[in-house]
């Protein structure tokens, strides 16, 4: 597979550059005043019958334009038609953006009752920028998932849309219940999913129901986010409110007895539409494939949106999410052997309880001074905690030859965290010169985190994992102190970047930003001799500068090179022999590729060579293990490639690979260089495709599928056996029109028993077996 999906994408990459594009394209977004995306609005070429209309994010794109002069005209009803002269040249794509004043005419109340998901390819994003801008035009690997993708995967968890991202190995941590993955070899944090701009810190699946777009950004993020992993980072843009009125129901119900009924309503509250809405709700009950690991979960989010003028917004949003779902680590491998057991089988019990809380407020404020200045202010405060009270594995016994059973032990544990964050935002579009175009930000970020833990063990039994036997309720065991910790830490961010077009065929992306991350750790230390407890307070300091700078040309046509530098960093909490506090964990990006069109622009190739060093890692101190040194270094390098598109009327593609070559290049232990990382496959990629009938009594009916494909992972850090690859495939047929809608989903359809990932040698996650998940839905 690698080999083929590689050939076909070098294939379409030399296309495009041996085949003379003769015609053009338009493409860009449209919003209000208030700075609102307006839906439905004309967007033509005047004298001519080529146009289009935009989706319910503002954008629009005009496929097929003739070179030549035009006058671009946007308008809608209630709003001011706004002209544009426009020079089209045969194999360019143009990029305009339109801000429509109202007009002051009464109109009558236009309703919108239908609204599919927008563009099932999105080509403009802000993540890499923090400032709206096509992705073909930043210097950097930037992958987008748009919601009517998500929605024709039914996407129900996060890892359901990344599975379609190069350079993203599927991944499990902490128990199997959250989100978290490899991107371009580094493992992800909590500290590197976003939510619209803001560190997303949580301990259980983030809901997708009120998900827009997911944007993948590749490579260290420091140099707007501050603390950022190596490979890269996931910002989740929600749905916002809207102008328009729609209502739509559904209902989805999979093959393990899980049921999601759901609703997404938007509208205006008053008649000026001044006031908008969003309401998103979920509620989920149900089995899994896994023996003892049930759902339920109940989801709300409301968000509100006020124009107090043409020029300045208020948007607040709120999440509730609960979520009961047990811990689950998996299976275990016996001496490089990974146990031969049913896909369901559990290591836990069935009186396994995991208690999940998440809450989210967020609002956001704009205000347009004038043409060149804009001002944003945005703060977001979060609260989770976990309950879990589990028998999980705990070793194997040593003097077991059979290869058979595991020690389990009962952890009784409770954690909460508090984030806050606040960022103040000073945007400027201006000119120097005739030919210097610049988008300048300069930012101001204050963070504040608190993360309380502690948890108490107990030895439980041994459990044969071939013939198990489960208790119909948790033995009462007796359970010793394990841990009581919090963490207190701040974070100051100054940041400014200025992305800057040269004659419309150079970009230049300059940024830094400068972080000072203070933490103080108060653990709860337990005397054995008295029984009682006593505080030890310790506290760090960390600093760091992370510049950025890119640049992106446009050879000729459709066709760019781009190479881009970033830094970044992570605080490294600890300390050496000497007592000397750890130096923050920096990482460096090189990255140089190609971003190009095919069939004018309707198909757009992305490819990358990217090297990522990451220096002072901690390793064993050779002197003394119960401590570490900074001195280890790790490199991931490799190559990415990506096709998103319409490939044809009715048909889009998303169709990805990777090469990714991450191993140990400095470690105190001469065994270790050499060694790939943990969970990294070498090859990996993927397929998505569908076709929708465009016109017709059957117009709306859709049918599609893919694959995942991942070659072998390492298990464990010693790279001691690896996990088997695999490919999965997966299939959709689906039915949308202005009213109804519905989709039968088949995952798995080989039933191909495989591993999503592991944490180490004893905590392996089996995939899901072949599965079918339904959804039907109305609209109103």
């Amino acid at each position: 597979m690698s080999r083929s999906l590689l050939i076909l994408l070098v294939f379409l990459f030399v296309a495009p550059v041996a085949i003379a594009q003769s015609i053009g394209r338009i493409e860009g977004r449209i919003v209000s005043e208030r700075n609102e995306p307006l839906l439905g609005i004309s967007v033509a070429l005047q004298g001519t019958t080529v146009g289009t209309t935009t989706d319910e994010e503002g954008k629009y794109v005009i496929k097929s334009v003739a070179p030549g002069n035009y006058t671009l005209v946007a308008n809608g009803i209630g709003y001011t038609t706004v002209k544009r002269e426009v020079s089209v040249k045969g194999g360019s794509t143009i990029t305009e953006y339109f801000l429509l004043p109202s007009t002051a005419t009464e109109l009558n109340e236009v309703v919108i009752t239908a609204s599919k998901s927008g563009e099932f390819v999105q080509p403009i994003g802000s993540t890499a920028t923090k400032m709206e801008a096509p992705l073909k035009s930043v210097p950097q690997s930037v992958q987008i998932i748009s919601r009517r993708a998500m929605d024709q995967m039914q996407v129900i968890r996060l890892d359901d849309a990344m599975r379609n991202v190069s350079g993203v190995t599927m991944e499990t941590g902490f128990g199997g219940r959250t989100d978290i993955f490899q991107i371009r070899g580094f493992r992800t944090s909590t500290e590197s999913i976003f939510k619209n701009g803001f560190r997303n810190s949580v301990r259980t699946f983030r809901e997708t129901a009120n998900i827009q777009q997911l944007e993948v950004m590749k490579g260290p993020a420091s140099v707007l986010y501050g603390v950022s992993d190596p490979g890269g980072m996931v910002n989740i843009t929600t749905k916002k409110p809207t102008a328009f009125t729609f209502h739509d129901i559904q209902l989805t119900a999979n093959s393990f007895g899980q049921y999601r009924p759901a609703i997404d309503f938007g509208g205006a509250l008053n008649e000026e539409k001044t006031l908008k809405y969003r309401l998103n709700a979920v509620y989920e009950d149900g089995d899994t494939y896994r023996d003892f690991v049930s759902t339920k979960r109940f989801f709300v989010a409301p968000a509100f949106t006020y124009d107090f003028s043409d020029r300045t917004s208020l948007t607040v949003e709120a999440e509730y999410l609960d979520h009961d779902q047990a811990s689950d680590r998996g299976i275990v491998a016996f001496n490089g052997v990974i146990a031969d057991v049913p896909t369901n089988r559990s290591i836990g019990e069935p009186g396994n309880v995991g208690i999940h809380q998440n809450r989210l407020v967020q609002y956001n404020l704009q205000h347009r001074f004038n043409n060149m200045f804009s001002l944003r202010h945005a703060s977001n405060f979060t609260y989770s905690s976990e309950q879990r009270t589990v028998v999980e594995f705990a070793g194997i016994p040593k003097k077991d030859d059979s290869n058979s059973k595991v020690i389990r032990r009962l952890q009784d544990q409770y954690n909460f965290e508090r984030n806050f964050a606040t960022q103040n935002e000073l945007y400027a579009t201006f000119k120097t010169g005739a030919a210097f175009e610049h988008k300048t930000v300069v930012g101001v970020e204050v963070a504040r985190s608190m993360f309380d833990i502690w948890y108490n063990r107990g030895n439980y039994d041994t459990l044969n994992v071939y013939n198990p036997k489960y208790n119909s309720k948790l033995k009462q065991v007796k359970l010793n102190f394990g841990d009581d910790y919090r963490d207190n830490t701040q974070l100051y961010g100054v940041y400014v970047q200025d992305f800057l077009s040269i004659s419309q065929k150079l970009k230049v992306l300059l940024g830094a930003r400068y972080d000072i991350w203070d933490l103080e750790k108060v653990n709860q230390k337990l005397d054995k001799a008295t029984n009682t407890f006593s505080e030890v307070i310790t506290t760090q300091r960390n600093t760091a500068l992370n510049p950025r700078a890119g640049l992106l040309y446009e050879v000729a046509g459709p066709v760019s090179v781009y190479g881009n530098w970033s830094k970044g960093f992570q605080p490294e909490v600890g300390r050496t022999k000497d007592g000397e506090a750890f130096e923050p964990v920096t990482s460096d990006l090189y990255e140089a590729g190609i971003k190009s069109g095919l069939l004018n622009d309707k198909i757009n190739l992305k490819a990358a060579y990217f090297n990522i060093t990451r220096r002072n890692v901690e390793v064993t101190d050779p002197s003394d293990n119960a401590y570490s040194m900074q001195i280890g270094k790790v490199r991931s390098e490799g190559f990415e490639a990506d096709v998103t598109g319409e490939i044809a009327t009715g048909l889009n593609v998303i169709a990805t690979y990777s090469y990714t070559d991450a191993r140990i290049v400095k470690d105190t232990k001469a065994t270790n260089i050499g060694k790939r990382f943990r969970g990294v496959s070498e090859h990996s990629g993927s397929l998505w495709t569908t076709y929708e009938i465009q016109d017709g009594p059957m117009k709306g009916l859709g049918i599609g599928g893919g694959f995942t494909s991942f070659g072998d992972r390492p298990v464990d850090a010693a790279d001691s056996f690896r996990l088997p690859g695999y490919t999965r495939y997966d299939g959709t047929v689906y039915y949308d029109n202005q009213k109804y809608h519905a989709a039968i989903n088949v995952r798995n359809l080989t039933n191909v028993k495989y591993y999503d990932g592991s944490q180490s040698a004893t905590a392996i996650m089996p995939g899901a077996p072949l599965s079918v998940q339904g959804t039907i839905g109305v609209r109103f």
